[in-house]
């Protein structure tokens, strides 16, 4: 009985901070929310309190609510956000505050409709002032405008052409490109609000632009100019060399340039064939006579195993110590899979401890295996393949079709060398796409609820230590252990204990993520409370997502790829497949709240 008694108290005085917030009464507001009332509490119709406040045009109690820990895209039974209510009826004040606190103005109700949307409407409720809303609505358009705009450069181009120049693109529109004085934009994207599907080995090295307006089309072809930046390694040391790369284009869209491991593309004549790889000469391909009834092109990829990846694999990882050396992997493809190889072809590759400069007085055991491309199942095709011929400086064997392969030596006295193929090339190979990575949590000295997430590449021989800071305002945090990502991989944020978001960026399903670029920042900004009752203590929880496929535009030994945003909803990723990689220590004390509401106060 005495349960129900407070439970009766509670939804009475949250109904109280509801009715309160509605008619702007700040003394009540801030008394309540110190009292510990839930300020995303739904009463009618689902309406919270900062949805009350909106309605009303209450600026200053719209404020305290925010920073109390109320959500900004909260919904209601309708599915509109504060910010619908506040363009509904035309309150300016309210509309640039909740924009402040990152309120978006493409959120969609259940109609399909948004701020914005809202905004540009004539229609105004009944029996109200219909030039004040208007009014209103007319300087919240200028606002949403301006969101949309920040970070953007824009140009006036006409029917002469004329050309638009940032540090990230250039973009030259031609004469007769368009038939009337244009606008174009350009703005760089966040790399964590944009899924872009990079295969094995490749890495983003542009930022990612996004040119506008949306579905502006062109009569004649507009030079796109990307800057990206590459790797040049000398001795010990990896300069990083600006180059620029052109794409021709009929429209704009999402934009960004994509490093690929460079691969030699040649056609095989009937008469027969045999190719070198341009980046590791002792990597061959031989085509008899015959081998083909019509010309075919093909594609030669040669990934480099280093010798010290080998090294520390083995020692982390008991499994491999009957691994000695290993060639290349060598990929061939052809453009057409439907082409059949009449006769066998062959491959050749450097011998492994000649490649890895690896002697051993021992009885070694020479392997060769096959993995079929877009899988990661490594099969030992040594017994099955004849023709093996091995010298000091290679090794040869014969194909009828075309796959992955590696050739590796293990040490015949090993314990289970056997399985060493079969089951652990997987690893390596994953091993290999990898990179060490480290996660900081960075919370302001001034306020312990805004808080940032950060992740960036170490040096395999860096310690942990704290990385200097490069957000002004925020307090020092002990970096996490090495995990290991790899290129383009997301990362959900989940909080754990008892500290939740309040703001939740950019995703529109409440979840942030971060996705793990080596040359790009990698980075978000969130909001977080203490749930009621006591500090905030608990945990920013990491988790790995699996990697997605998407279809791209690509040019030869870099893809310039028009990108599309997507839509991150719960469960799209598949939950059976995430891994937790670190929890990070987070503490959020209550007096952060007390603190605010006084200073608001005085106010």
């Amino acid at each position: 009985m005495s349960n129900f008694k407070e439970e009766t108290e509670d939804e009475h005085l949250e109904g109280e901070l509801w009715l309160a917030a509605g008619v702007g009464d700040m003394q009540n507001v801030t008394r309540l929310i110190q009292q510990g009332v839930d300020v995303n509490y739904k009463g009618y119709l689902d309406t919270t309190p900062l949805h009350s406040a909106a309605s009303g045009g209450h600026v200053g109690v719209a404020k305290v609510l925010l920073k109390a820990g109320a959500q900004v895209e909260s919904t209601d039974g309708s599915g509109k956000t504060p910010l619908h209510n506040a363009a509904t009826w035309g309150h300016v004040g309210v509309a640039e505050f909740l924009l402040k606190y990152g309120a978006r103005v493409d959120s969609t109700d259940r109609h399909g409709e948004t701020p914005e949307d809202i905004a540009a409407s004539k229609d105004v409720p009944y029996g109200h002032d219909k030039d004040r809303i208007l009014e209103g609505r007319k300087r919240i358009l200028e606002l949403f405008a301006a969101v949309k705009m920040a970070g953007c450069i824009v140009r006036k181009v006409g029917p002469e052409g004329g050309k638009l120049q940032t540090a990230s693109c250039t973009v030259t529109v031609p004469r007769g490109a368009v038939t009337m004085e244009t606008q174009i934009t350009c703005q760089v994207i966040n790399p964590n609000d944009v899924t872009i599907p990079l295969k094995d080995g490749e890495m983003l090295v542009s930022d990612i632009i996004e040119l506008g307006p949306k579905g502006t089309t062109f009569n004649q072809h507009v030079t796109v100019q990307m800057q990206y930046s590459s790797a040049s390694s000398g001795g010990d040391s990896e300069a990083i060399i600006e180059n620029k790369l052109s794409v021709l284009v009929d429209h704009f869209s999402i934009f960004a340039v994509i490093s690929q491991p460079k691969q030699d593309q040649f056609n095989v004549p009937t008469g027969g064939w045999t190719q070198a790889s341009s980046t590791q000469p002792a990597v061959q391909v031989k085509f008899p006579k015959g081998s083909v009834n019509t010309e075919t092109q093909v594609t030669i990829q040669v990934q480099e195993v280093p010798e010290r990846a080998v090294t520390k694999i083995k020692a982390k990882d008991e499994s491999f110590h009957g691994l000695l050396s290993t060639s290349p992997i060598v990929t061939v493809t052809v453009s057409d899979s439907a082409v059949q190889f009449h006769k066998p072809v062959t491959v050749r590759v450097p011998h492994p401890q000649h490649y890895m400069d690896i002697q051993h007085d021992g009885n070694t055991k020479l392997r060769v295996m096959s993995c079929e491309e877009g899988t990661e199942d490594w099969v030992d095709m040594t017994n099955s393949t004849t023709n093996i011929r091995v010298t000091l400086e290679y090794v040869e064997f014969e194909v009828s079709h075309f796959s992955r392969w590696i050739v590796i030596v293990v040490t015949d006295r090993w314990e289970g060398s056997e399985e060493i193929g079969p089951i652990l090339l997987k690893r390596l190979s994953r091993w290999l796409q990898h990179r060490d990575v480290q996660f900081i949590l960075l919370q302001r000295e001034d306020d312990a609820n805004e808080c940032v997430v950060e992740c960036s590449q170490v040096a395999e021989d860096q310690d942990n230590q704290a990385r200097p800071l490069r957000e002004p305002g925020y307090k020092v945090a002990i970096p996490s252990d090495k995990v290991r990502l790899f290129e383009g991989q997301q990362v959900e944020i989940r909080l754990q204990g008892n500290v939740a978001l309040t703001q939740y960026g950019t995703e529109s399903s409440g979840k942030p993520r971060i996705t793990f670029y080596s040359r790009n920042p990698n980075r978000r900004h969130l909001q977080v409370t203490a749930l009621k009752g006591s500090d905030g203590r608990g945990y920013v929880a990491l988790y790995a997502l699996p990697r997605v496929e998407v279809e791209k535009c690509q040019n030869v030994g870099r893809k310039i790829g028009r990108l599309r945003k997507v839509a991150k909803k719960d469960g799209e990723q598949g939950k059976t497949q995430e891994m937790l990689l670190y929890k990070l220590t987070i503490h959020v004390p209550e007096k952060t709240w007390e603190s605010t509401f006084t200073s608001s106060k005085k106010k």
